[in-house]
């Protein structure tokens, strides 16, 4: 479960990176979905992980971070679409 969890936590370090960079692959909507999916498995992973080890604070603080992006992302993109 723990190299489940390092291999969660370096897609949640590749959607940060692509969401810095703007890119069109995260902003499909399977992107989005993938995305969605990424977040509930995070969760999911870090209720199943009994140790309090640093592998858990990570995953937590990442998918709590991930979450804020997500709706960060909505927020935005119900801005623009919104402007003239």
């Amino acid at each position: 479960m723990k190299k489940l969890a390092w291999f969660l936590l370096f897609f949640y370090l590749v959607i940060t990176v692509l969401w810095i960079a703007n890119s069109l692959y995260l902003f499909t909507l399977i992107g989005v979905v993938a995305w969605v999916i990424l977040i509930i498995s995070g969760f999911i992973i870090y209720k199943k992980l009994k140790e309090k080890e640093l592998i858990t604070l990570l995953l937590l603080y990442s998918s709590f971070f991930m979450l804020f992006l997500l709706i960060l992302t909505i927020i935005i993109q119900l801005t623009v679409s919104s402007m003239p």
